[in-house]
């Protein structure tokens, strides 16, 4: 019996952990990115989505929900294992995400990176080719944003260091860009049939 008050002080620690992580990204950020988001899919661009380890789950997740729950045109950058392969086989694998946006991406497109270094140099290079073809540019980040933070156009940053409660939040962000871009594109579709 002495146990379980332990185990269970030990779960409601890190319950408050996770809230707080949450409760920490900036809500201003997450506003602009959405209605960075709603532009990319107003005009018919594709975003892209990409990240490594559970990142790149997060990214193939946020890019299916985004198309099935969303009517957005997405698409993982970090789903094609072959592909993958073949970049980093014939480049290197800092180029792995970056070949394929270089071939894909038109400027009317959105990049949504994942990632909790903010720092990972095959997302650095795949910002680095957003930029150069004037693509918007998205980043779900941890810490304090890494790298990322200054590529991107708009950065939300989950500011903790713990790699779980980072990766959490982010399944959490990636419902709610979900959710606002449904919204909006119920929205437009309201407004359209109302004119």
């Amino acid at each position: 019996m002495t146990g379980r008050p332990k185990i269970e002080e030990a779960l409601a620690a890190s319950l408050a952990e996770a809230s707080e992580a949450l409760r920490g990204v900036d809500v201003g950020s997450l506003a602009r990115a959405v209605g960075l988001l709603v532009k990319v899919g107003a005009r018919g661009g594709v975003l892209y989505t990409a990240g490594n380890g559970g990142s790149a789950a997060t990214a193939s997740h946020l890019a299916l929900d985004l198309q099935k729950a969303a009517g957005v045109r997405a698409i993982s950058l970090a789903d094609n294992p072959g592909l993958i392969t073949a970049w980093g086989n014939d480049t290197e694998f800092d180029r792995v995400f970056a070949e394929q946006l270089d071939v894909l991406g038109r400027e009317e497109d959105g990049v949504i990176v994942i990632s909790v270094s903010g720092s990972s140099p095959n997302l650095i290079a795949l910002l680095d080719v957003a930029r150069e073809k004037g693509i918007a540019s998205v980043g779900l980040l941890g810490c304090n944003g890494g790298r990322a933070a200054t590529l991107v156009d708009v950065p939300i940053v989950v500011p903790s260091g713990d790699y779980g409660w980072v990766e959490s939040v982010h399944t959490v962000l990636h419902h709610v860009l979900t959710y606002a871009l449904r919204d909006a594109a119920a929205a437009e579709r309201r407004l359209g049939s109302a004119v």
